[in-house]
């Protein structure tokens, strides 16, 4: 009997063991991948600290290569830049060209630094016609109206 209780005594002794082990394991893995991921992030933000310092010494002049991407990233630029503008407009708010801050629009003064604000030119939107489209020809009006004193 006693051969039996020290079989299964040795059974879960190893057993612990291996489950210790492969807990190890996966906490090294686990650190590891941490690690990796870490040093891949670093990469990135490397990557795109050079691609920025590219862009902002590079862009009026850019290598053939990148031209079509230069060009791409001062489209959305623009483009961000007008959508902000459209936002603030429709918030009725106006930037500050000195500090940045939003300010009514109708102030003449930025609350913040006392800069005097920029109002924005409204936006006119063009009616928008499709191509070959026709053209309506004038419109003449007759009087007809025999009502007239002779």
């Amino acid at each position: 009997m006693n051969d039996v209780v020290e079989k299964i005594s040795k059974v879960f002794t190893d057993t612990g063991k291996a489950v210790s082990e492969k807990t190890k394991q996966v906490g090294e893995v686990t650190k590891l991948n941490s690690r990796i991921s870490s040093s891949e992030r670093a990469i990135t933000e490397n990557y795109i600290a050079i691609g920025k310092y590219y862009y902002e010494n590079y862009r009026t002049n850019p290598d053939a290569e990148v031209a079509e991407e230069v060009n791409a990233i001062a489209a959305s630029i623009d483009s961000i830049v007008e959508m902000k503008a459209q936002i603030l407009m429709l918030k009725g708010m106006v930037k500050c060209v000195k500090c940045g801050a939003e300010c009514p629009i109708d102030d003449v003064y930025c609350g913040k630094c006392g800069a005097v604000l920029e109002k924005p030119e409204p936006i006119v939107e063009e009616p928008m016609v499709e191509e070959n489209a026709a053209v309506p020809e004038e419109v003449v009006v007759i009087d007809t109206d025999d009502t007239s004193e002779e």
